[in-house]
């Protein structure tokens, strides 16, 4: 993944999430499937997006669901991604 810091990386998902929404959320820690037009093949789609604009693979598996569900859970997480392949 391109360094990015954390700004950039909470732009660039409000931009991704704005692409596939009618209105993204004021609040970046509200619920994209409560909040928006999002349904779980939205969520899924998204998630594809986000691993194609960034380069990265989420694992589903592995992390908290919830984390993904809100810009801030998926910039804390895309974050994380970054630092622990070394930026």
């Amino acid at each position: 993944m391109n360094e990015r810091s954390e700004p950039e990386i909470r732009n660039a998902i409000r931009r991704i999430v704005g692409e596939r929404v009618d209105d993204v959320p004021l609040d970046d820690s509200a619920s994209l499937l409560a909040t928006t037009n999002l349904d779980s093949l939205g969520i899924i789609t998204l998630l594809v997006a986000i691993e194609e604009q960034f380069n990265v693979d989420i694992d589903v598996l592995t992390i908290d669901p919830e984390s993904l569900l809100s810009i801030s859970g998926l910039t804390r997480h895309l974050s994380a991604l970054a630092e622990s392949n070394g930026g």
